[in-house]
């Protein structure tokens, strides 16, 4: 085996151990955060999934008025790359946080209660 061919089967072995090496905690949500609506800035920081079930019970929370003046412009998605500039845009996105910190940015919770979705002041 030449220098070259010893230099290859240790990168093909660095990358193999790179792959199957556990995420950090940090890079990961905590257990214990809530999905914070309405906090967020742009799409970047937004997470997957806003449902049209999460916006009707946005809906249901502020009536058809209130919804419209501050969320008119949100529509259902499957991603974070699919959220567009959030709450100063009138979009409803999601960022993880904990319950104490979405209360003190004056975010909202989405919790099911009897098999429907229901928003809530954090």
């Amino acid at each position: 085996m030449n220098k070259h061919d010893r230099f290859l089967m240790a990168a093909i072995a660095g990358i193999s151990l790179g792959v199957g090496a556990p995420v950090s905690a940090e890079s990961k949500e905590k257990k214990d955060d809530v999905k914070c609506y309405g906090v967020n800035g742009c799409g970047s920081h937004a997470k997957c999934s806003v449902s049209a079930d999460d916006l009707k019970a946005f809906q249901s929370l502020l009536g058809e008025k209130e919804y419209a003046a501050k969320w008119g412009k949100s529509e259902a998605h499957s991603c974070g790359g699919h959220a567009k500039c959030g709450a100063e845009s009138q979009i409803l996105n999601w960022v993880p946080t904990s319950r104490d910190e979405c209360k003190a940015q004056g975010g909202y919770v989405v919790e099911e209660v009897a098999k429907k979705k229901v928003a809530k002041k954090a």
